[in-house]
């Protein structure tokens, strides 16, 4: 059987030990906190949804949304919100993928405006890592945004398809009603989640200034965009090991950054998970992966629900 090598165990030894000194009370803080920015983000959905199905419940809407955030954990960001909208899709009368993809494109536009502060903001305290995107990817979209449009002219499919992306999107073609009740719970979500990552800066024994607070929350959020499952957990590790002592503005306990890379997404997923199995019983009935895609593809029984 082959033997760690001394440094590797005393590495790992480190890390639990950092592990079983991490305060409980901090961590339950940043639980409640990150709960709450999702329920804050849930009603900014839903008042995006409210758009093109007036009256949907924001009870249910909260519920949809907390059900894929849970899971963004173990399926990525972008598998979380498949879940949620396919959720939605059960309820909401009328309802088609392109068009519940649309209120995802209306939600990540303001979302994309408070990424892009945070991003400059990491930059100006020197975490040089975080750049803006390269010319050659800014190029890639623009051309298929130009190929998208050639298609839509030439294609009755792709113009329904796009129908129903505006159908979703309806709430940006009145940008006060998205000033007044989408932008503010977007904004007090993005706060929440910011003083969830300051509790467990706090819980893992490092600094907790507004620069590692910064520095933490681009870097996770960076790397639950990685559309692969687990990959984002990593990459969010390895760059915390790097940009938390630029924040820093000197070197901090490589133990309790690695307590903090293992700390939050374990104890998220595990709450979120849990809360989403919880969520998924109560509104599909379901309880596993297979469960779930059969109800997906089974028409809702009382789709009324969402807005009674």
């Amino acid at each position: 059987m082959p033997v760690a090598p001394a440094w590797a165990r005393s590495a790992a030894e480190e890390v639990v030990g950092a592990l079983s000194r991490a305060e409980a009370g901090w961590i339950v803080a940043a639980v409640v906190l990150h709960v709450s920015g999702q329920l804050c983000r849930g009603l900014a959905w839903r008042n995006i949804l409210a758009a093109s199905w007036p009256g949907v419940r924001r009870r249910r809407a909260c519920a949809w949304h907390v059900c894929g955030s849970g899971l963004s954990g173990v399926l990525s960001s972008r598998g979380g919100d498949a879940v949620r909208i396919a959720v939605a899709k059960r309820e909401l009368p009328g309802a088609t993928w392109p068009a519940l993809a649309g209120t995802l494109v209306a939600e990540a536009s303001f979302e994309a405006v408070l990424g892009l502060a945070l991003t400059l903001a990491a930059v100006s305290i020197g975490v040089g890592m975080l750049t803006s995107p390269s010319l050659a990817g800014l190029g890639t979209v623009a051309a298929l945004l130009a190929l998208g449009g050639l298609l839509a002219a030439r294609s009755r499919r792709v113009r329904r398809i796009a129908a129903e992306l505006c159908r979703g999107a309806a709430v940006l073609r009145h940008p006060g009603r998205f000033g007044v009740q989408v932008v503010p719970w977007q904004v007090a979500g993005r706060v929440l989640r910011m003083a969830a990552v300051w509790c467990f800066l706090h819980a893992a024994g490092l600094p907790a200034g507004p620069a590692m607070v910064v520095a933490a929350t681009v870097v996770q959020g960076s790397g639950n965009g990685i559309p692969i499952p687990g990959a984002g957990i990593a990459a969010a590790a390895a760059g915390l090991l790097v940009a938390l002592p630029v924040a820093a503005g000197g070197p901090v306990d490589p133990a309790a950054v690695a307590t903090l890379a293992v700390l939050q997404p374990a104890t998220l997923t595990l709450v979120g998970v849990s809360l989403s199995v919880a969520l998924l019983a109560a509104l599909v009935g379901v309880r596993t992966p297979r469960a779930l895609l059969a109800a997906v593809r089974a028409p809702a029984l009382r789709p009324a629900d969402a807005t009674s």
